[in-house]
């Protein structure tokens, strides 16, 4: 097993990667740092500590995930998922709008030609 050199590792920082896909971004945004400083502090305490190690003091992405959401109020749960499916469905209306828009730009320079030719 590898040895973890104060956080420049990549396994830690795919580690990290691994938390943050599984929090939602408010907890990127709250949590993240915390853990990162609370396995820094580890590190420091013991630097000879493996990857392993670092998983079995702060847990799994899995497991930090479900305390994050366990601690958590029903009511911001899913204001957050509607907050992320809000953004979701805007974001697909732009691009259908665009496609739209641009799909009559070519109806109109088709007919144009047509026209010109008849």
């Amino acid at each position: 097993m590898k040895t973890v050199k104060k956080g420049r590792s990549r396994e830690l920082n795919k580690y990290y990667k691994e938390i943050a896909k599984a929090l939602p971004r408010k907890g990127k945004k709250t949590l993240l740092p915390h853990i990162k400083a609370g396995v820094e502090d580890y590190l420091a305490e013991n630097p000879e500590a493996t990857i392993d190690d670092v998983v079995s003091y702060a847990g799994t992405p899995e497991d930090i995930s479900a305390e994050y959401y366990a601690t958590q109020e029903g009511t911001k749960i899913t204001k957050e998922i509607k907050s992320s499916r809000l953004i979701k469905s805007v974001v697909l209306a732009i691009v259908l709008s665009a496609l739209v828009i641009y799909m009559g730009f070519m109806l109109y320079t088709l007919l144009k030609h047509v026209l010109y030719l008849i």
